[in-house]
Order: C-alpha cells, then structure tokens, then sequence
C-alpha cells in the first residue's frame, strides 16, 4: 500500500511534468509561423527551458510532500513491551518505594523518511456524563514522556519502519509507603497521566469512570495524527498487570 501510494503520486508528478511540456509547444505551435522554423524551435527551447526551471523549483517541495513521513499511534494493552509492572525508586538510596503498573503507546513511522523532532501529547480528557461524553476542563493539553529518554531529550527522531513507545500512564500500587504521588483521592485509586511538568492547576490523574482520552503525535517534517482511546477505568488493583486489564482498565 505504501509503494503503490508513492508511485502513484510520482506518476502524478510525472504527468504534470509531460503536460507543461506539451502545452507550451502547442501554444508555442498555435501562435507563431510554423514556416520559420528557427525562431519556432528558438521559442520551443526557450518554452522547455521555462517549464523545467519551473519544475525544478518545485521539484523539492514536491518531493517532500510525496515521501513526508506518516505516523500511526498503537495501543496495544496484552503486550509486555506496551503494559507492564515496574517499581519507582529513591533516587538518592535506590530505596523501592512504590510498585506500579505502567502503560505504554506506540509511535510507528510507516513512511521512506526520517521523522524528525516528534513530540507526544495529551490532548484532551472527554468524561462519560448523563448519558454522553462531555470535555473535562480541568484537563490542558500537556506533553508526554518517551520512554526510556526522559533524561535527555523531549522531542526524538523516528527511523523508517520503527517505532518508539511513549509512556502514557501509570497506576501505583495503594499500599505503597513513600509513593512519588499519592495512590488515591477520596478512596479511589488514581490512574496518573505521564505528563511534564505537571501544573499547578488541573488535574494530570482520572478518578475511576468512563474516559475518551486523545493523544497526538507531530514533528518537524510530519503532518500530525491523533488517537482517541476510550478506558473504563474501574479503580480496582490487582498485582497482576493482566488481571488489571481485563477487570479494571478496560480499554477499546
């Protein structure tokens, strides 16, 4: 699907291309004195010499549009790379101080080039109200960590054909004694965003319900895409990540 969409549009290009030639001869034909045929072929020279400085000076822009990397966010829960049980540590004395489940998104580069300088973000929090998905306000659009580059970089490259996770939300374990945020609010076991930094106003965590959560990935030299998760997030903990999805964070 991806070659036949490049060729496709080369053909498309190439077709624009034989299309100016032909016109400015035919034009150039229609309108001078086919019996002086020096200054006719001086005119149709000059015509193709125009037509392809033209071309050539949107060649690159063209190109770049054509082979402009597309990226496609995946979540995939039952996958241990995606989802799994990790625990938070005193930085200072390794202590363990909290045992967490951890969820992950994917970000694929499907396209022949580089994506460059790709940031992840929470872009909206919709809760299931009355009846209907209504916008939560007290959720802002708000970056997301890559996994695993949170000490180095915000924004990273994408090769062709891979991808990187990005570290969507965790849930920590209630019991847990020097946790690196509180576990529950009012009783309820929180399932917290990813986010940097995290404001002062708002929330970063959802309370237990029925969310349509959209992420968006962008770049430097990619058109933006976006994804809509829905979760029915239960506020039920389980030491088994697996359990947890099947009976607490139910994903669609």
């Amino acid at each position: 699907m991806r070659t036949l969409k490049h060729m496709l549009w080369i053909g498309l290009f190439a077709c624009f291309f034989v299309a100016g030639y032909a016109t400015v001869i035919l034009l150039l034909l229609h309108y001078t004195d086919a019996r002086n045929t020096p200054i006719t072929v001086s005119l149709i020279g000059a015509g193709v010499a125009s037509v392809t400085g033209i071309l050539v000076l949107f060649k690159d822009i063209v190109w770049k549009f054509i082979y402009r990397p597309r990226l496609i966010i995946h979540y995939l829960p039952y996958d241990k790379r995606d989802c799994h049980t990790t625990t938070f540590r005193n930085q200072i004395t390794h202590e363990i101080t909290a045992k967490a489940h951890y969820f992950r998104l994917r970000v694929e580069n499907t396209d022949w080039s580089t994506a460059e300088d790709v940031e992840f973000n929470l872009e909206s929090v919709k809760r299931f109200e009355n009846g209907q998905f209504v916008f939560d306000t007290d959720f802002m659009p708000l970056r997301l960590f890559w996994s695993f580059w949170r000490e180095k970089r915000y924004e990273i490259s994408i090769p062709i054909g891979a991808y990187r996770h990005c570290d969507f939300g965790f849930v920590i374990e209630p019991s847990a004694i020097k946790p690196p945020l509180p576990p529950k609010e009012d009783d309820n076991l929180l399932f917290w965003f990813d986010v940097f930094s995290r404001p002062n106003t708002g929330r970063t965590s959802l309370l237990p319900g029925k969310y349509q959560v959209t992420v968006s990935a962008s770049g430097k030299n990619v058109k933006g895409t976006s994804k809509t998760i829905k979760l029915d997030w239960r506020g039920l903990w389980d030491d088994s990540i697996k359990v947890m999805l099947e009976k607490s964070l139910i994903t669609k």
